[in-house]
């Protein structure tokens, strides 16, 4: 894909050339003539190099790809290793201040926090220069464990100063999976080994990477140590993994001079012709290798010359159809350079043209948008003075390896905006070759601003585990420990508890003083729960006031008791606010476990089902679960708990409503509804079913699921057509909105302009200041966002001052009795409010002919109705796509 990429601008340049001489060249009936008395020598010549020529560029392409796959593959486990590298020096750093007491209790929680930041460690130890085992995270005390016969140790020992050693794959005592031992030499105040700290890092880590890469048929990834020895291959070969191919003529020739060309040969691990690339990690022992089989390569090339040869012989028989053909093909290349340049002004990459000195000779309009400049303000400007200081060196060593003919693939460097900012732009460069002599006579670059999806990366890298407000494990991580302690059960029978908490009267100090003080409130309250727990107990923040622990290793079962009082007492005291002082209660509900047999989720629902009954009880207390408690929650409150087994099953599902141009029928969009068929009940109405999700919570996880949903399904459909998803205020005013929208929309591939969100006036309504602030985050990432059932509420016209709406939804009430004048009136005015303020219109509920006339005499441009469609099933909704339009362009 990289290689398409950086050859999609160099050819369109080409494809111009070449229509420019065939028009200068082409068209005369003489030389036609000459070409039909030639047409049986040029012909067998003709197809027999192009065929020669194509199995040059297949192959030529295929040595493309695996070294764009090995850079790949090289910058992922380099940062792998990075990552893992950082959190031995943390530890190697804590040894050398804690010498004494390695084997200590504190060593042990301070060696599990660092585990608890990585979720690819399965264990990290410290090791004394004896090769045994001090200290590690998974248990305390810590186990018999010796390495000092394994490979890396022994490099560690004799090697001088500190440094990393990579190990063969090894089993997990601990998790029963392969794991990557990664260790850093330990260095002692004469300079001495002193030993080793060490982490298991998971294979998977790798496996799953490569396993998912999108490559051709045939294609081996793998990651090896630097002396031959094979740590990960995909396919995965169990027969291969650990063995050492230092021997071999690849890795003699190629490996072991760190040679990043690609070059053909004999696999090692396989008996047949690849293309082979390699990337080499710079400061670890350790490359990755990418390879294609040249059969599997080959495989369009046969097909293509089985076709040409056909094609070859029934031209020479048709030789004034093939002149007519070459006419209409030269008409047809004149169309296409007019397309060509209408796509190098309008689309929203910056492309260039450049010399080889690298000074533009031509820019695309794009760079008004996306850097802030005119055009000809960039022309004959050494482009190197608009990049960042520090990222100058980035685009040299990129242009170096260029024009010393290597395939680099994109750069990202920060340009300077016209504004005097710095956004952060891909840059995809290839060189523009002479047809003739083959050499460089320019070059052509495709920018792209990735700003925003840099800014995703970083956010949702800090996001993964923790909460961002309190610092504390969110629902992820709450979920890996909670499995750890029913594991351990399961193993020893000990009981454990799980503890839903759920604050009370926080909404009354977050409407009171404000949310910075509801979110100092939350964060004290978290301080003061991991005040009353052990150090090995997790206590998580799951959103909004909701909290849940994990208490593993109860010493009897009635010590939750014991526990769940120490917190209430610990919450109930006052909080100073500002110097203003505010007290709230927590109410908990828990279930206690001893023997490993029940599922997660059904621990967390009898927790839910406690604290249902903690609330009922008046507030500020607990309750623990009983079997009895699901009778007295009988039928709101047995919906919700269905709900939750309905989600996990799957029984939710969404059906499409189009939206339509009034005037010719054409579809703009879908609106994406939530319909739910009960087991045993039937067709549950969303009137019903969606207060209760709400109310419980679950629309958070229900409206994530509908924005994947929704995002995949649109992908079907053409460019054009947007899906509409609802969102609940519960949604708004809890975290996550926004991840779950730039999950759907990577997870979908979906443009972020085809996704549109609607709101009504009661969401805002509700913690305006907040909502709105997210509702202008997702718009700035392209989200479209319309503003449903307008008019219904009392405020409309102060939210469409405080936030520009992309579309205004007029509610159905008014197209009911639009006939009537003062109705019809009301339409009139919206949708020339909408039009002042740039607003798109949508007419609801549109159900009779009368009405759409009405409508579209009012100014209505989109309208929504049964008269178009009831709300239809996702294959339904494609086919209708496809239908006629002859009821509205009536």
């Amino acid at each position: 894909m990289i290689a398409s990429r950086l050859r999609m601008p160099f050819g369109l340049w080409m494809s111009r050339l070449l229509v420019r001489r065939s028009l200068r060249t082409i068209g005369h009936s003489r030389r036609l003539r000459l070409s039909a008395l030639a047409v049986g020598i040029i012909i067998p010549a003709f197809f027999g190099h192009t065929l020669l020529a194509h199995r040059a560029h297949e192959l030529a392409d295929a040595e493309r790809e695996v070294a764009n796959t090995a850079l790949t593959l090289k910058h992922h486990a380099a940062r792998t290793i990075e990552i893992t590298d950082e959190r031995l020096r943390i530890i190697a750093s804590l040894v050398a201040s804690h010498a004494r007491d390695l084997g200590s209790e504190a060593m042990h929680i301070a060696l599990r926090e660092q585990l608890a930041r990585s979720r690819d460690l399965g264990n990290i130890s410290v090791i004394d220069s004896e090769g045994r085992a001090v200290a590690e995270a998974a248990a305390f005390p810590v186990r018999a464990l010796d390495v000092h016969k394994r490979d890396y140790f022994q490099t560690l020992r004799d090697q001088i100063g500190d440094g990393v050693a990579v190990g063969r794959p090894i089993v997990g005592s601990l998790s029963d999976k392969p794991m990557l031992p990664i260790a850093r030499r330990l260095v002692g105040p004469d300079g001495s080994f002193a030993g080793a700290v060490q982490a298991m890092l998971n294979v998977d880590t790798f496996q799953d990477v490569y396993d998912s890469v999108d490559n051709e048929p045939g294609s081996i990834l793998s990651l090896w140590r630097a002396d031959g020895t094979l740590l990960v291959r995909s396919p995965h070969a169990s027969e291969f993994v650990g063995r050492n191919f230092g021997t071999s003529d690849n890795y003699r020739h190629h490996a072991a001079m760190n040679d990043t060309k690609p070059f053909w040969a004999t696999g090692i691990t396989t008996a047949n012709e690849r293309v082979i690339a390699h990337g080499f990690m710079d400061g670890y022992p350790l490359y990755v290798t990418a390879s294609l089989s040249k059969s599997e390569v080959l495989v369009p090339w046969r097909n293509m010359a089985l076709v040409q040869g056909v094609l070859g012989g029934g031209l020479a028989l048709v030789l004034v159809s093939a002149l007519l053909l070459l006419a209409r093909e030269t008409e047809r290349r004149q169309v296409a350079d007019k397309q060509i340049q209408l796509l190098a002004d309008n689309v929203t990459d910056v492309f260039v043209l450049g010399s080889l000195d690298k000074s533009p000779m031509y820019v695309s309009p794009a760079a008004r948008t996306v850097l802030g400049y005119e055009p000809e303000e960039l022309i004959g400007l050494d482009p190197v003075e608009h990049l960042h200081p520090d990222d100058r060196e980035v685009f040299a060593d990129h242009w170096a390896k260029l024009v010393d003919g290597q395939a680099p693939g994109t750069c990202r460097v920060r340009h300077s905006h016209a504004d005097g900012r710095y956004i952060w732009i891909e840059a995809s460069v290839s060189l523009m070759l002479d047809p003739s002599s083959g050499r460089a006579t320019g070059y052509v670059a495709a920018l792209r601003d990735v700003t925003a999806h840099r800014e995703t990366e970083e956010r949702m890298r800090h996001m993964a585990l923790h909460d961002a407000l309190t610092g504390l494990p969110n629902r992820a991580l709450l979920h890996d420990r909670l499995n750890q302690a029913l594991g351990y059960a399961a193993r020893n029978h000990t009981p454990f508890a799980i503890l839903a908490c759920d604050l009370d009267r926080f909404k009354a100090v977050n409407d009171s003083f404000g949310h910075p003080a509801g979110d100092t409130l939350l964060r004290v309250v978290g301080e003061r729960m991991q005040a009353v727990l052990r150090s090995y107990d997790t206590v998580a923040r799951l959103g909004g006031d909701e909290f849940a622990i994990v208490v593993p290793h109860l010493a009897e079962p009635c010590s939750a008791d014991a526990i769940a009082n120490r917190l209430i007492a610990a919450v109930s005291e006052p909080i100073d606010l500002d110097g203003r002082s505010v007290e709230i209660g927590v109410s908990i509900g828990f279930t206690v476990c001893s023997d490993g047999d029940v599922g997660s989720d059904e621990l967390f629902k009898r927790a839910d089902i406690a604290l249902y009954e903690a609330k009922a009880a008046g507030r500020n207390t607990y309750r623990e679960f009983c079997a009895e408690a699901g009778a007295r929650i009988a039928t709101h409150g047995q919906l919700g708990l269905d709900m939750r087994d309905a989600i996990r099953r799957g029984e939710f599902r969404l059906v499409y409503q189009p939206v339509v141009q009034a005037d010719t029928g054409a579809v703009v969009s879908f609106e994406a509804l939530m319909r739910w068929r009960h087991p045993t009940r039937g067709e549950i109405s969303p009137g019903v079913f969606i207060p209760v999700s709400e109310e419980t919570g679950l629309i958070v996880p229900l409206g994530a699921w509908a924005l994947q949903e929704a995002c995949r399904e649109a992908m079907n459909w053409p460019a054009h057509v947007r899906v509409a998803v609802n969102v609940s205020a519960v949604q708004l005013r809890r975290e996550g909105l926004e991840v779950a929208v730039l999950a759907a929309l990577a997870a979908s591939g979906l443009s972020p302009n085809r996704l549109k969100l609607e709101v009504t006036e009661s969401v805002l309504m509700q913690d305006a200041d907040a909502a709105i602030v997210c509702l202008h985050r997702l718009r700035d990432m392209g989200v479209r966002i319309a503003l449903d059932d307008f008019g219904t509420g009392y405020s409309s016209l102060s939210y469409l001052r405080r936030f520009p709406f992309d579309k205004l939804k007029i509610d159905r009430a008014f197209i009911r009795d639009i006939a009537d004048p003062d109705a019809a009136a009301i339409v009139r005015a919206v949708v020339s409010l909408g039009e002042r303020l740039g607003m798109g219109i949508v007419a609801e509920g549109v159900e009779t002919a009368e009405q759409l006339d009405l409508v579209r005499r009012e100014g209505c441009h989109e309208v929504q109705g049964f008269l178009f469609s009831r709300p239809l099933p996702a294959d339904e909704a494609l086919a209708y796509l496809q239908l006629p339009r002859a009821l509205v362009a009536a």
